[in-house]
C-alpha cells in the first residue's frame, strides 16, 4: 500500500518537492497534473497513472511493474533504467524521452508515440509495439527478440547491433532505419518497408521477406541464407558481400543491383545476372573488369541516328530514349533497356542477351525498313513491364525466349534465311 495518499503526492508536486524513493505501490493517480516531478527509484508497482501529465518527469530507476499508464504524457520523461516489465503504455506519449536500459519485457506499447526516443539497451523482448511511431528513435544494442512490431514506424531509426530476431515486423516501415549488425533471424516481415535502409553485416537468415521492398537498401556482407524474398522488390539495393544461401528469389522484383564494394554503383547487375549473383552461382569478376566493360546511359537523355558497338563480355544499360539507332553486341554482351528505356525505331545485331523492361520498337522506315528489328541474339527477356514491337531474326542456334506474364508484344519470330514466322501478341 502506497505510503502517501494521491491528493499528498499531488500538493508535494505542486511545491516543487521530490518524492524519490517512496513506497508508491498501487497509488491511483489519474489524470494527475506531475509535470517535471521528481520519483526516482520510488517503488509504483501497479500505479494507476492512466492519462496522468508526466511531461519531463524524472522516473530515473523506477519500479514501474505492471502500472497502467495508458495516454499517458510521459514525454521529455527520464526513464533511464526503469523497470516497466507487463506495464500497459497503450498510446502513451514518449516522444523524447529516456528509457535506456529502462525493462520494458512484455509491455504493452501498442499506438505509443516513441517518436526520438532513447531506447539504447533497452530490454522490449516480448513487448507489443504494434502500430506505435518510433521514427527517429535510437534502440541501439536494444533487444527486440519475439516481440510485435506489425505496423510500426520506423523511418530513420537507429537500430546498431539490435535484436530483433523471431519477431513479428509485417507492414512496418523501416524507411532509412539504420539496421547494421542487428539480428533478424527467422522474422516475420511480409510487407515490410526497408527502403534505403542500412542493412550492412544485419542476419536474416531464414527471415520472411516475401513482397517486401528493400529499394536502394544498403545490404553488404549481409546473410539472407534460406531467407523468403519472393515478390521481394531489390531494384537498387547494394549487395556486395551478401550471403543468400538457400534463399527463395521466385518473383524477386529488380531492376538492377549494385554490386560495388563501396557501393558507388559503378558495378550494376542486370536483371538476367541476379538470380545468379544472389544464388552463388554467378562466376566472378572483379570490380575493375566491371567497370571497364560497363556503359550505362542514364534517364533524360536521347540519341538519334548513331551506330554503337559493344565488346563480347560487356554491360550495356540503357535508361534513355534511342531513335535511328543500331546497335552491335558481342558474343555474350548483356544489354538491358530499362523500365525507363525507349528503342523507337532501332535495330540490335549479335549474339548477346537482351532484357527488355521498357519499350523497343523496330524500324518502320529508311534503308533497313522491313529487316528484322533484333537479328541473331542468344537470348530475349521480356519482363512484365517492357514491350517489345518488331521482327526477331533467330541466332543460327536458335534464340532462348523468355516472355513474362504482364509483358505487350507484337512480334514476328523467324530463323536466318526464313522470313516467314510467327505472330504473337500478349
Amino acid at each position: 500500500m502506497a505510503e502517501l495518499a494521491p491528493d499528498a503526492v499531488v500538493s508535494k508536486v505542486k511545491r516543487g518537492e521530490k518524492i524519490d524513493r517512496a513506497d508508491l505501490s498501487g497509488i491511483n493517480l489519474a489524470n494527475a497534473v506531475l509535470e517535471g516531478a521528481s520519483f526516482r527509484r520510488c517503488d509504483m508497482v501497479g500505479a494507476n497513472l492512466e492519462g496522468a501529465r508526466l511531461r519531463n518527469a524524472n522516473l530515473k530507476s523506477a519500479n514501474l511493474c505492471e502500472a497502467f499508464l495508458s495516454g499517458a504524457d510521459l514525454r521529455d520523461a527520464n526513464l533511464d533504467n526503469a523497470d516497466l516489465e507487463g506495464a500497459n503504455l497503450q498510446r502513451t506519449l514518449l516522444a523524447g524521452a529516456n528509457l535506456s536500459r529502462a525493462n520494458l519485457e512484455g509491455a504493452n506499447l501498442q499506438g505509443a508515440n516513441l517518436a526520438g526516443a532513447r531506447l539504447t539497451h533497452a530490454q522490449l523482448d516480448l513487448a507489443n509495439l504494434g502500430g506505435a511511431d518510433a521514427a527517429g528513435a535510437v534502440l541501439t544494442h536494444a533487444d527486440l527478440g519475439e516481440c510485435y512490431l506489425g505496423g510500426i514506424k520506423m523511418m530513420k531509426s537507429e537500430l546498431t547491433n539490435a535484436n530483433l530476431s523471431d519477431s513479428n515486423l509485417e507492414d512496418a516501415d523501416f524507411t532509412g532505419a539504420t539496421l547494421a549488425d542487428a539480428q533478424l533471424r527467422a522474422v516475420k516481415a511480409r510487407g515490410l518497408k526497408l527502403v534505403g535502409a542500412v542493412l550492412t553485416k544485419a542476419d536474416l537468415t531464414k527471415a520472411n521477406l516475401s513482397g517486401a521492398d528493400l529499394t536502394n537498401a544498403d545490404l553488404r556482407n549481409a546473410t539472407l541464407s534460406e531467407a523468403k524474398l519472393e515478390g521481394a522488390n531489390l531494384t537498387g539495393a547494394k549487395v556486395h558481400g551478401l550471403l543468400a544461401k538457400g534463399a527463395q528469389i521466385n518473383g524477386i522484383k529488380a531492376d538492377w543491383l549494385d554490386n560495388s564494394p563501396n557501393a558507388d554503383g559503378s558495378v550494376r547487375v542486370p536483371p538476367t545476372q541476379i538470380a545468379a549473383l544472389l544464388s552463388g552461382t554467378a562466376p566472378a569478376r572483379s570490380s575493375a573488369e566491371d567497370r571497364g566493360s560497363r556503359r550505362y546511359f542514364g534517364r533524360g537523355d536521347v540519341l538519334r541516328n548513331a551506330s554503337l558497338q559493344f565488346d563480347e563480355g560487356a554491360t550495356v544499360e540503357i535508361e534513355s530514349l534511342f531513335e535511328q539507332c543500331t546497335i552491335a553486341l558481342g558474343r555474350g554482351t548483356e544489354l538491358v533497356i530499362g523500365s525507363d528505356g525507349v528503342l523507337h525505331g532501332c535495330q540490335i545485331t549479335g549474339a548477346g542477351n537482351i532484357t527488355i523492361n521498357g519499350k523497343f520498337f523496330e524500324k518502320t522506315e529508311g534503308k533497313t525498313a522491313g529487316r528484322a528489328g533484333i537479328i541473331g541474339a542468344h537470348q530475349l527477356v521480356v519482363t512484365s513491364t517492357g514491350a517489345l514491337v518488331g521482327a526477331v531474326q533467330q541466332h543460327a542456334d536458335l534464340t532462348r525466349f523468355a516472355f513474362e506474364p504482364g509483358c505487350q508484344l507484337r512480334m514476328k519470330i523467324s530463323t536466318a534465311g526464313n522470313g516467314n514466322g510467327s505472330k504473337g501478341k500478349r
